[in-house]
């Protein structure tokens, strides 16, 4: 059975991770029985075949993000990458005045406009003042400053500014792969969603062997679910969220 849509493989990694669970709640019931060793190890074995395929289903997942489906989870992303960046301007504005004081001359070098709760709306002002922010933080000024003893602190706050804009600008380049890159990153996300399928099969019977004393249980834990199928839809209509 073919995985359909990348929304069907994050189903899969989410009932995968709750098939783990009730695996381990079905060990820790036979774990109070003796005569069960056998059975115990294969829900150990359907364990194991489960982990290794929610893993590698759950990292293909995390390098495809670059796929059409992941576009609002991009944005999402680069919105908080954004308030991130200001949350480290910000940082650095207390740690200057907490350092030498807020009517330090590197505060109105680098801080003429500090109304940083309008900034967080975005838009155009916010990026004009990343602009002059960037401009004034590489200015021969504050370079020189971040050099001296009296400010020995400087240099760890603006590394912070800088790694902000830097994830920042990571969330927000576009993206460079073709068609084809594409269809082989989603294609690489079904073969491996595929993967995880089988082994949640194998898993159930396995379970279902090493629970078959036990009326009831199988279906107490979780183990006799299924994961739903989602209908095919066009890869770029599909929204997928970011894997956990």
């Amino acid at each position: 059975m073919r995985t359909q849509n990348i929304l069907e493989a994050q189903d899969l990694v989410s009932f995968a991770a709750q098939a783990l669970d009730g695996l381990g709640r079905g060990d820790e019931q036979l774990a109070t029985l003796t005569g069960v060793d056998e059975e115990r190890s294969w829900l150990a074995a359907a364990r194991r075949r489960v982990s290794l395929e929610h893993e590698r289903t759950q990292a293909a997942l995390g390098a495809a993000t670059a796929l059409p489906e992941f576009a609002a989870a991009r944005q999402a992303a680069a919105v908080q990458a954004f308030s991130d960046w200001l949350d480290s301007i910000e940082s650095l504005e207390r740690g200057i005045t907490d350092h030498v004081s807020a009517k330090n001359p590197l505060i109105e070098v680098l801080f003429p406009h500090q109304k940083f709760d309008k900034l967080r709306r975005g838009g155009a002002a916010a990026r004009v003042y990343m602009s002059e922010f960037e401009r004034r933080r590489m200015s021969a000024y504050v370079v020189r400053l971040a050099g001296e003893p009296e400010y020995a602190f400087l240099p760890a706050l603006l590394a912070q500014v800088d790694e902000a804009r830097a994830q920042l600008a990571r969330h927000e380049a576009p993206c460079s792969l073709g068609p084809e890159a594409l269809d082989a990153l989603r294609n690489t996300v079904f073969d491996q969603a595929d993967a995880l399928r089988s082994a949640l099969v194998q898993a159930r019977l396995l379970a279902e062997a090493a629970l078959s004393a036990q009326p009831g249980l199988l279906d107490e834990l979780g183990l006799d679910a299924k994961p739903r199928r989602r209908a095919t839809r066009g890869p770029a209509a599909t929204e997928a969220q970011p894997t956990p």
